[in-house]
């Protein structure tokens, strides 16, 4: 079963419904997926440099509002196995560098271990994604060579490709993250709980086997 998720490293809510999807695959062993990520840029704007975490969040929501959001997220961080520290993050990350970064993992087949990774170094560690030295040590804890990510993200490799991937999905009518494809069939919109991921697979599963006998 092909799964498609588009999402952004900046969105806690994409590590949400990846450990939620990850716990509804684990109850269905008998079903072999692969999973495939496509990007997505809730703050296209950011700069290449960063920018003040803390400080813009205040200056959108409010201090009262976000000591809500981060708790929030903190409850449905728990009950999905994620330790979220939002509070840990300084500067904000323009996420395009890693967005290319998952692209090149694909084709070394590690880009869901390094998804997992991006989620964990900026929502749990604080640690700025858009610095491509950082993008590189995290790359290299999921067992990707270290000079070839450095040469790679020196390079223009996969910027066309990146953007073309992001056009797509606003094209498609993608407005929020995440978004979940399942075998280009069925849509999952959101940090889902468990059971509605395996609703969905078991669904499709069921189609699949009518289909086939």
């Amino acid at each position: 079963m092909k799964i498609d998720i588009v999402s952004d490293v900046a969105c806690p809510w994409c590590y949400v419904g990846k450990k939620n999807l990850e716990a509804a695959m684990a109850q269905r062993p008998d079903i072999e997926f692969e999973i495939q990520w496509f990007p997505y840029q809730l703050h296209p704007e950011a700069p290449s440099e960063g920018y003040d975490y803390q400080r813009t969040l205040e200056k959108k929501y409010g201090k009262e509002r976000i000591a809500m959001m981060y708790q929030s997220f903190a409850e449905a961080g728990k009950k999905a196995g994620v330790d979220f520290h939002l509070d840990r993050i300084e500067r904000g990350a323009n996420t395009f560098l890693a967005h290319r970064l998952l692209e090149f993992a694909w084709s070394k087949g590690k880009q869901n271990e390094l998804a997992e990774a991006l989620f964990d170094a900026y929502f749990c560690q604080g640690l700025f994604v858009g610095d491509p030295k950082v993008l590189t040590e995290v790359a290299v804890t999921v067992g990707l060579d270290e000079q070839e990510v450095s040469d790679y993200l020196k390079s223009d490799e996969g910027v066309a490709s990146v953007k073309e991937k992001v056009d797509a999905a606003r094209s498609d009518g993608v407005s929020g993250v995440p978004s979940f494809s399942f075998n280009n069939m069925f849509a999952v919109q959101g940090g889902q709980p468990v059971e509605a991921f395996l609703h969905t697979i078991d669904r499709l599963h069921e189609k699949s086997l009518a289909e086939n006998s």
